[in-house]
């Protein structure tokens, strides 16, 4: 609004933004620009080159291009949910499943949420993932999910519960290709977090 006031601009034009939330110029006109998912500039699946008519996606918004196939309606019958692991499929579970009614208790071993997006966002030039991060925990805050870090969810930690669901997003671990000759050619082999 202030470029255009200020006669900087005569508009503004969005597109990746509206793919990755089509409520983006809502939001912004309510004033909830902390629940705006931002677009991070990964330019994968809505401009990577096609060589076949493929439907755009995005790497932040996990509906985009599906949004008349899954809807976002209210759940016919509430639940109470376990979501395991904290990434960014245990986020987005959490919050769609919370967003639809179902109460929602999300775990994590760790200190923090994010998973791989925290080592996604110290890549130089990969900033922006610090905007999905920030989505994400607004997100959690406002549709009401339990958050439980540094908890460890098996068996003894979650038959007390009484869940009806329980959502399995633990990610996984990176694996180091073993190396023809490595150990002779004096090869250091290190993985990104080790990089970062």
């Amino acid at each position: 609004e202030q470029i255009l006031s200020q006669g900087c601009a005569d508009l503004v034009a969005l597109s990746r933004p509206l793919l990755a939330d089509p409520e983006w110029v809502a939001k912004a006109a309510q004033g909830a620009s902390r629940r705006i998912n931002t677009c991070v500039a990964c330019n994968q699946g809505c401009t990577a080159p096609r060589t076949a008519p493929v439907q755009a996606s995005c790497l932040v918004n996990p509906r985009a291009g599906h949004e008349t196939r899954l809807p976002l309606s209210a759940a016919a019958q509430p639940r109470s949910i376990a979501v395991v692991g904290a990434g960014p499929a245990g986020l987005a579970c959490a919050v769609t499943a919370a967003a639809r009614g179902h109460s929602v208790t999300l775990f994590e071993a760790g200190p923090e949420v994010g998973g791989q997006l925290r080592l996604a966002q110290r890549v130089p030039g990969k900033e922006e993932f610090t905007e999905t991060l920030r989505y994400y925990r607004a997100c959690l805050e406002d549709t009401g999910v339990e958050l439980r870090l540094n908890t460890a969810a098996d068996a003894d930690e979650l038959l007390p519960g009484g869940y009806s669901e329980v959502v399995v997003c633990t990610g996984t671990r990176p694996q180091l290709l073993p190396l023809e000759r490595q150990s002779q050619c004096h090869v250091k082999v290190i993985n990104a977090s080790e990089a970062l």
